[in-house]
C-alpha cells in the first residue's frame, strides 16, 4: 500500500438507502471464493534465477474471452512480415549481464518502444529492479527475478521510468528521490498464445503498441548460432526468460532451426544480452514454440507526459497480487470495488484507474463524499485486460483534508472481478511482498446493499483493491 493519503476511520456504519459499512464477525461475512492464481504459476521452480535469465509468472490469472476475435477482427489486416526496426520504433540493445533481470529489461524496452519513432528516450532498469517494492530478497534484487506485473505496478504508481543518467545499471547506490519523466497509464496485459497459431493478437499489440514484453523457456541446447534461430520442441513448460517482441516473418523457413518445426514463420525477438550476441542482440524464435509467449504477454499502450494529471491517490503500491470473486454471488464475475481517501489538496477528480482481469470487462463508476452517497460518473467496455485509466466526463471538487470515495463496479467475463495487493509468498522462498493496508480504506461488495471492508475477511487484513484516482487543481 502506497500511503499518499491517510484513511483516519477505522469504523463506519450507515444505515440510509440500504447501504451498510459493517465490521461484524467473519461468519457474518459474504463468503470470497478461493484465488485462482495463473497456470504458469504453479510449474515455476523455486530459488534464486538463473545467470541472465530471471522470468517470473504473474500471479493472477487473466481471460480473453471472445475479445481476441473481435479485436483481430477490428484491426487492420497484418502484413507477412514487419519489424519495428524498419520504422524506428526500437530503442538500442542493451546488457543484463549475468543477473535475473531479464523482465525489467523486457518492460523498459517495451516502454521505450512505444514512445519511438517521436521520442528517444534511455530509461533505468536499475531502478525498476531496485524499487520496485517487492521484496526483501535473499539473494538480492538483481538475483530474484520478476514477472511483467511488478513493472505494470511500478509505472502505475508513478514510481518510473527515470532517467538511465540517473540510476545506471547495475548500480549500488540509488537516487534519494526519483525524477519520472512520464506516466504510464494504460496497460494491455493479455494471458499469452492459446495454440502456436494463435499469433494475430501478439502481432497487433506489436503495430500498434511497439514492443511486446513476453516470457520464453531459454535452453541454448536448442539455440542455432549459423542463423540466430531458436526452436524448443516438445510440451510446454515453465518460462525462465523476458524477451520482447519487435516483429514476425511468416515465411521465415523450419530449416533455420536445429530441430525443424512443422511449418515456416517465426517471430523477431530482442534479447538483452548484448548487441555482440546473435543478431546484434535479435534471433528469430518459431512459431511452434509451445512455450513461447505463453504466459503473461505486455503491451504499453498510453503513456503520458507528467501534469496531465496532478496527483494520483492510491493504496495498491505493488498492484495486481491476486483477483477474487464472491463465491455465492449470483454472477461471481461481477463485484463492486470502493477507496476512501482524503484529499490532500483542493482539487478536481477527473479520472480513476484500475484493473480488469478479463477482456470483454463492463465496469460503471461512481463517485462522491462517502459510501452512501454516490453518483455515477461513466460506464463503458474495455476490450482486452490489464490497467486501464477512465476518463470522467465531468469533474467532481474536492477539498482539502475532506473525504471522497471512488467505486467500480466491474463484469469480468471467465475471470475473478475483485483486483487486490496483499502480502504474498511470491515464487519462491527468498520472495516476499510489503503490502499492508488499515481498516476504512477499501471495500467491496456483490450486490447493491452493504459495503464490507476488504481487512474484514479472512487472509485479507492486510489487503487493499486496486483502484486508484486522478486529480487535477
Amino acid at each position: 500500500m502506497l500511503r499518499t493519503v491517510k484513511a483516519t476511520a477505522l469504523l463506519v456504519v450507515v444505515a440510509a438507502l440500504g447501504a451498510l459499512v459493517t465490521a461484524l464477525p467473519s461468519a457474518a461475512l459474504p463468503a470470497l471464493a478461493p484465488a485462482r492464481p495463473s497456470a504458469a504459476s504453479a510449474s515455476v521452480p523455486s530459488g534464486p534465477a538463473a545467470a541472465g535469465l530471471g522470468r517470473l509468472p504473474n500471479p493472477v490469472r487473466m481471460s480473453l474471452g471472445g475479445a481476441t476475435e473481435r479485436a483481430a477482427t477490428r484491426a487492420a489486416p497484418l502484413l507477412p512480415s514487419y519489424y519495428l526496426g524498419d520504422d524506428g520504433r526500437l530503442s538500442p540493445v542493451k546488457d543484463q549481464g549475468l543477473y535475473g533481470t531479464c523482465w525489467a529489461f523486457a518492460n523498459i524496452g517495451a516502454l521505450e518502444s512505444k514512445l519511438l519513432p517521436d521520442e528517444t528516450w534511455d530509461f533505468s532498469e536499475d531502478n525498476l529492479v531496485t524499487r520496485s517494492g517487492f521484496g526483501p530478497f535473499v539473494n538480492g534484487p538483481y538475483q530474484a527475478g520478476g514477472y511483467d506485473a511488478m513493472a505494470v505496478a511500478y509505472f502505475v504508481r508513478w514510481a518510473g521510468p527515470v532517467n538511465e543518467g540517473d540510476d545506471p545499471y547495475p548500480s549500488s547506490r540509488v537516487p534519494a528521490v526519483n525524477r519520472v519523466q512520464k506516466h504510464v497509464q494504460d496497460v494491455i496485459m493479455l494471458p499469452g498464445r492459446a495454440s502456436v497459431h494463435d499469433n494475430a493478437l501478439l502481432k497487433q499489440m506489436v503495430v500498434e503498441n511497439g514492443a511486446l514484453s513476453v516470457g520464453m523457456y531459454w535452453d541454448g541446447n536448442w539455440f542455432k548460432s549459423t542463423t540466430n534461430a531458436y526452436y524448443r520442441s516438445g510440451p510446454k513448460t515453465y518460462e525462465n526468460h523476458g524477451v520482447c517482441i519487435v516483429g514476425w516473418d511468416d515465411t521465415y523457413s523450419a530449416s533455420n532451426f536445429t530441430v525443424r518445426p512443422p511449418g515456416d514463420g517465426a517471430f523477431i525477438v530482442r534479447n538483452s544480452w548484448g548487441s555482440g550476441w546473435g543478431d546484434g542482440g535479435y534471433f528469430h524464435v518459431s512459431y511452434y514454440d509451445r512455450t513461447f509467449a505463453r504466459g503473461d504477454c505486455t503491451s504499453y499502450a498510453r503513456v503520458d507526459d507528467p501534469g496531465v494529471y496532478q496527483r494520483e491517490y492510491q493504496y495498491d503500491k505493488l498492484g495486481l497480487v491476486q483477483a477474487r470473486s464472491f463465491s455465492n454471488a449470483k454472477d461471481p464475475s461481477t463485484a463492486s470495488m470502493a477507496n476512501r481517501f482524503t484529499a490532500k489538496a483542493d482539487g478536481r477528480l477527473v479520472a480513476v484507474g484500475f484493473y480488469a482481469t478479463a477482456g470483454d470487462c463492463t465496469y460503471k463508476v461512481y463517485a462522491g463524499p462517502s459510501l452512501n452517497s454516490l453518483a455515477t460518473c461513466t460506464s463503458g467496455t474495455l476490450a482486452l485486460p490489464g490497467y486501464h485509466t477512465v476518463d470522467l466526463p465531468s469533474a467532481m471538487t474536492l477539498r482539502q483534508d475532506h473525504r471522497f470515495v471512488v467505486a467500480v463496479r466491474l463484469t469480468t467475463p471467465g475471470a475473478d472481478p475483485i483486483p487486490l495487493e496483499l502480502p504474498w509468498g511470491g515464487p519462491s522462498p527468498d520472495y516476499a511482498t510489503k503490502a499492508w493496508a488499515s481498516p476504512g480504506e477499501s471495500f467491496i461488495r456483490s450486490g447493491f446493499k452493504r459495503w464490507w471492508d476488504v481487512t474484514s475477511f479472512k487472509g485479507l487484513r492486510e489487503a487493499n483493491v486496486c483502484l486508484k484516482a486522478y486529480t487535477t487543481q
